[in-house]
């Protein structure tokens, strides 16, 4: 997969593309090809360094549309393989 990744946390221009092995679809889970993401206040926020949390490199995104890729995990019974979802964030 590919991601835009914080490789250390001082604004936007830290970001880089990177290609990541593709994610195990593990119990309760769907794995999403994201086609749309949205950058939020949040994103900003730890970009900028000012919210401590996980440390650097992290893949940031809190909102996102996309389709379910190629099968599902144990547990999951309501979305199937091709199904469009997004995900918000919320205050």
């Amino acid at each position: 997969m590919r991601a835009m990744r914080a490789e250390q946390f001082s604004g936007y221009e830290a970001l880089r593309l990177v290609d990541l092995p593709k994610p195990a679809v593990t119990d309760g889970r769907v794995l999403v090809r994201i086609t749309a993401a949205g950058v939020t206040p949040l994103d900003h926020t730890i970009l900028s360094g000012q919210f401590h949390g996980k440390g650097a490199p992290l893949i940031l995104g809190n909102e996102g549309a996309g389709v379910v890729e190629e099968g599902r995990g144990p547990g999951v019974s309501r979305w199937l393989t091709r199904d469009v979802l997004g995900r918000l964030w919320r205050f």
